[in-house]
């Protein structure tokens, strides 16, 4: 009984991790499963033993019959789980005030539902995502030309919006190679990690979806290959995509009968001492934006980052550029970050944004600190200053002002 009472605390804890951490929960519970049926065969030679030694024990058919017992309760855990869909969310409270026109404001900013499910080699992941229109103009315009207009007319009506930020299947052949098909994040770093207990700031950089696209509608072939160096490791991933172009409404048709496509490579390093990781990679991307109507433009973006953890400091930090319609625009975000304590991190970010598409070129200072009594659990605080930078395409006084600002957040990630 005492084997499983823990065994069913295992599964308590596999279950109510998030989705990307089941495939290794669910490999350690098979390991259980696994040692639980050695023990019951070990209990049935000891019972043998024990027969030879004494009379009057109990019998050899009731050791069986609570062995098998034992073994129909194991079967059973193993069918619930590998039966069960994951489910987790995300819940991302905040409240902002800077100096621009718009009011202060308390916002229920996100509000995420993740959806998970393995079948032997193939996996279903879903992310649905309620999100209200950002009030903050700047944040509008941090959206591409289309999503900026619709960003807007949600933000007069008050209402809020509904996304499937993630929706693919995939099947794993092996860890070198898998085919993911349906919709799913682009693959940088802060796309992947966006969750909002993961990241420190409250608000997104400043350059992000004026860069690379954010979501990719397509399908995507990728794997990884790891060699051992000491007790770590040198590992290599790469993803190469095939997508929809980049334009509102993308996930039911296409503009063009050329599709969008890019690549990636990552490096992980080995890692020992306090250095604990480092993992740099590169991105392209080739394929066609909506800016206008039904136009669409040619649009190329190349990236670099990097992360990078020594003890307690850690840095994280990438740069894109982009060309299209004979025009360049880049981007960057540097955020250093310590770790005060295991509960406690405070971080800073300089990032800076140009873009003659959107008439904007800007410069930003964010500072904040984290308190994370659980790692499902951050409560955020920050401080910012916005600079423009002169740049001959921006013509709008408001757009020359400079303001300061803050922001905090509650997050909680179940």
């Amino acid at each position: 009984m005492k084997r499983i009472l823990c065994l069913a605390a295992i599964v308590f804890v596999a279950v109510s991790r998030p989705v990307w951490a089941q495939q290794d929960e669910i490999a350690r519970l098979r390991a259980d499963l696994a040692s639980q049926q050695a023990v019951i065969a070990q209990l049935l030679q000891r019972v043998n033993d024990l027969e030879r030694r004494q009379s009057g024990a109990a019998t050899k058919e009731d050791v069986e019959q609570e062995a098998k017992t034992q073994q129909d309760s194991v079967n059973s855990v193993r069918e619930t789980l590998l039966g069960k869909v994951n489910l987790n969310g995300y819940s991302n409270f905040r409240f902002f005030n800077d100096g621009s026109e718009v009011n202060n404001a308390f916002q229920q900013d996100h509000l995420g539902l993740l959806l998970g499910k393995q079948l032997g080699r193939f996996s279903f992941f879903a992310e649905l995502e309620l999100q209200n229109a950002p009030h903050h103009p700047e944040a509008a315009k941090e959206a591409s030309g289309h999503e900026a207009t619709s960003t807007v007319s949600t933000a007069v009506s008050g209402e809020g919006q509904v996304a499937v930020e993630n929706g693919w299947m995939e099947y794993n052949q092996n860890r070198y190679l898998g085919v993911r098909a349906g919709k799913q994040l682009s693959p940088q770093y802060w796309w992947q990690n966006h969750y909002p207990n993961l990241t420190y700031s409250t608000d997104l950089p400043i350059y992000l979806r004026e860069l690379f696209p954010p979501e990719l509608v397509g399908v995507a072939v990728q794997g990884s290959a790891a060699k051992p160096v000491g007790a770590s490791e040198f590992g290599v991933g790469y993803k190469f995509y095939v997508a929809n172009n980049d334009f509102e409404g993308n996930s039911l048709t296409d503009f063009r009968n050329g599709k969008a496509w890019g690549g990636r490579l990552q490096v992980r390093f080995p890692a020992s001492g306090a250095l604990k990781r480092l993992d740099v990679a590169g991105d392209v991307y080739r394929g066609h934006a909506g800016m206008a109507g039904e136009e669409l433009v040619e649009d190329n973006v190349a990236g670099f980052e990097e992360q990078l953890e020594v003890g307690r400091f850690l840095l994280n930090s990438e740069y894109a550029r982009g060309r299209s319609e004979g025009l360049t625009r880049s981007g960057y975000y540097v955020q250093p970050a310590v770790r005060l304590h295991p509960d406690w991190l405070t971080f800073y970010r300089a990032e800076q944004l140009e873009s003659p598409r959107l008439q904007r070129a800007e410069v930003r200072h964010l500072a904040g600190i984290n308190y994370r009594p659980y790692p499902q659990i951050v409560l955020k605080l920050e401080y910012y200053r916005s600079v423009p930078v002169i740049r001959s395409f921006i013509t709008s006084d408001e757009e020359r002002k400079p303001f300061n600002g803050f922001a905090t957040a509650a997050v909680f990630f179940f």
